[in-house]
């Protein structure tokens, strides 16, 4: 299969008929084929051996099943199970693996679309990081995300008109809003990812990581995304404060950014811009804090991941 195409796999739930066809879309715009359900994107790691965090891919498609789907009596309790789940999806993610995949060491992207009707599977090449410290840049955006707690493809179509910011060098676009009418200017995440800031706070501290605090929006404003999870799960194991306050008119004394999700993992944001007039703002994209956190994700790979 040509390295520039995508794979589809349909599952239609009445007949039980899995049909599959190359594709020149991209992960977006097959995103927005997928109606008014759910989804949830995943990836390889390993080459493309192992299944990174599965399981909590599964426990994301039972919750958001459960808050934006209109099912009654035992079938939804059937099918807000992570094993049914794992019964239906496993062996189709194998077989478009074993079809994508075959005679390359390359990792993948997995978006998993559900509605009433099938499951939707895309499988696309996920590109290498560019260079050996690979960063981006963000741009700050006027928005905020509805109902946070699922990840309801009306968030794919109503995120569609701030993909337009989206342009070399920007690689993301974030969320900023204030909390109230008079209340501070909080960030929030992004367009496909989830947000964090690094300060100082101390000096002298061995490792030299635990100088640096980490913030992020509180839990319960963002989709809790499944590398952010990890992410603070590393937190808590090495001891590394973490507040949620997530100021944006402190941004003077940021000293480092990061973007996470499924296709960039850990990835430090060198650049920002912001306001009208896009004023830029640099940061510390080999933030001690960051570069950690990045080794540790990568460092994971295996010990959070299932054998495909």
């Amino acid at each position: 299969m040509s390295t520039n195409l995508s794979l589809i796999l349909d599952y239609n739930y009445a007949t039980s008929k899995i049909t599959e066809h190359e594709s020149e879309m991209s992960a977006s715009e097959f995103m927005l084929t997928g109606g008014d359900g759910i989804y949830t994107a995943m990836r390889t790691v390993c080459h493309g051996t192992r299944l990174f965090l599965f399981d909590d891919h599964l426990q994301r498609i039972c919750m958001s099943h459960g808050v934006m789907l209109s099912k009654n009596g035992g079938e939804r309790q059937r099918q807000l199970d992570t094993e049914y789940w794992r019964g239906l999806l496993a062996p189709l993610i194998r077989r478009g693996l074993h079809r994508f995949g075959s005679g390359s060491e390359q990792d993948s992207k997995i978006t998993v679309l559900v509605d009433r009707h099938r499951v939707a599977i895309q499988f696309v090449r996920l590109l290498g990081p560019n260079g050996p410290n690979p960063s981006c840049w963000v741009k700050f955006v006027s928005g905020r995300r509805d109902h946070p707690e699922a990840k309801s493809l009306q968030w794919v179509h109503d995120r569609e008109a701030l993909e337009q910011f989206i342009v070399p060098p920007i690689n993301e676009v974030v969320l900023i809003e204030h909390d109230s009418k008079d209340g501070p200017l909080r960030f929030y995440e992004g367009l496909s990812s989830n947000f964090f800031v690094t300060r100082r706070v101390s000096l002298g501290r061995q490792p030299e990581y635990l100088n640096f605090q980490l913030l992020s929006a509180p839990l319960d404003s963002v989709l809790l995304g499944t590398v952010m999870k990890l992410v603070l799960l590393i937190c808590e194991r090495d001891g590394i404060s973490v507040r949620y306050a997530p100021e944006f008119d402190a941004l003077e004394s940021w000293n480092g950014a990061f973007v996470s999700s499924t296709s960039r993992l850990v990835l430090p944001v060198s650049n920002v811009i912001y306001g009208e007039d896009n004023r830029q703002h640099k940061l510390d994209s080999s933030d001690p804090l960051i570069m950690h956190l990045l080794d540790s994700v990568r460092s994971m790979a295996r010990e959070k991941s299932t054998e495909v």
